[in-house]
């Protein structure tokens, strides 16, 4: 596939038919790459998710990239905000697709209380380097998805999606707020980031469970997101903070039904 437009939009483009993972590509070639150097392709057989978790998408069924980044902020809570900037960019271009989408903390992408898009951010050894991988599902149907609470485009909208239009507008879009981090010295308020973030949550509000990496739980509602990138959840006894963990919606989002 010709990705004419998205080639213009990044400062470096490769497309490959089919690869192990354009995560481990990137974070390989890292060193020979220009920042924003993107490399799509049409399968992955090696995609990965976060905590493990394999990604799963057919051939030519959705859009699947990664972008090399070398932030440098005075705060390494810059870092942490990376996978959300990303949902925040692909979360605007499917909006302007007519879809309404919501960011689901800390790296999904939402339509319909469902999910359409997933982020997942490396980084190398010294930091110098970050490489953030997204998938977004396009064509496939209900039973072509690796669970129910996952949708695509082609369920949500009759629009003929152009794969390249939507990766260049997504690749523009994340160019243009990570510019502005970057900018504010990784500020996520000085920014407007947090903000902007903030208004397209599907998250804040929600009564949710979170499970921990050590496998602990905790139950509350989504309050905020502090300026670090933690999500705030008022449980019955404390006010959590929370930097890594699963987030389960326990029920739908008000916004998203409106």
């Amino acid at each position: 596939m010709d990705y004419l437009l998205s080639s213009k939009a990044a400062a470096g483009f490769e497309y490959l038919e089919q690869t192990g993972s354009t995560n481990r590509d990137l974070l390989d070639r890292s060193s020979e790459l220009p920042e924003f150097f993107v490399l799509a392709t049409d399968h992955q057989t090696a995609g990965r998710g976060r905590m493990g978790r394999s990604w799963e998408a057919g051939p030519k069924s959705s859009i699947m990239a990664s972008v090399l980044l070398r932030p440098s902020f005075n705060d390494p809570a810059g870092f942490g905000w990376l996978p959300l900037i990303t949902a925040l960019a692909i979360t605007k271009a499917l909006n302007t697709l007519g879809v309404s989408a919501t960011v689901k903390w800390p790296n999904d992408v939402l339509v319909n209380s469902k999910k359409i898009s997933g982020i997942l951010a490396e980084a190398s050894e010294d930091l110098k380097v970050v490489v953030v991988g997204f998938g977004i599902n396009i064509f496939q149907n209900q039973t072509q998805l690796p669970v129910e609470t996952a949708t695509s485009l082609a369920m949500v909208t009759s629009q003929n999606i152009d794969r390249d239009l939507l990766l260049s507008n997504v690749i523009t879009k994340l160019r243009g707020i990570y510019q502005g981090f970057v900018a504010a010295e990784g500020n996520a308020d000085a920014s407007g980031v947090r903000s902007e973030l903030i208004g397209l949550s599907a998250t804040i509000g929600q009564e949710v469970s979170i499970e921990f990496p050590d496998g602990k739980k905790a139950n509350g509602k989504a309050m905020d997101i502090d300026q670090t990138g933690r999500l705030v959840v008022q449980t019955q006894t404390e006010t959590l903070k929370v930097a890594a963990g699963d987030v389960l919606h326990l029920r739908p989002a008000a916004r998203e039904n409106s």
